[in-house]
């Protein structure tokens, strides 16, 4: 997990697979920010696989940050963005963001 406090928002890059094997990994690493409140950035672009339970790990980030904070998801290919939309991601929660690749 790669995490950038450049100025502006923070970004953290999810590794190749998120799914059981990593969910507590990508949850530990979300806590901090999460705390921090504002925006968080959450690149996929190396993500070559998602299950739901990396789904949920969003969805209970952004959960977690609800009137602090918001979650911009980008950089998912075509498989994860599937994922994404099935799961119903752009209307779970108001303060989730997913940026369409170009």
């Amino acid at each position: 997990m790669q995490e950038s406090l450049a100025p502006g928002s923070p970004v953290l890059a999810f590794p190749a697979e998120v799914d059981m094997a990593s969910a507590e990994e990508v949850r530990a690493s979300l806590t901090p920010l999460i705390q921090a409140g504002g925006s968080i950035v959450i690149d996929l672009s190396a993500v070559t696989f998602m299950d739901t339970t990396g789904v949920h790990a969003l969805l209970q980030a952004a959960e977690a940050l609800a009137g602090r904070g918001c979650l911009i998801v980008q950089g998912a290919n075509a498989e994860v963005t599937r994922l994404l939309a099935i799961a119903g991601m752009r209307s779970a929660r108001p303060n989730i963001h997913i940026i369409d690749p170009l």
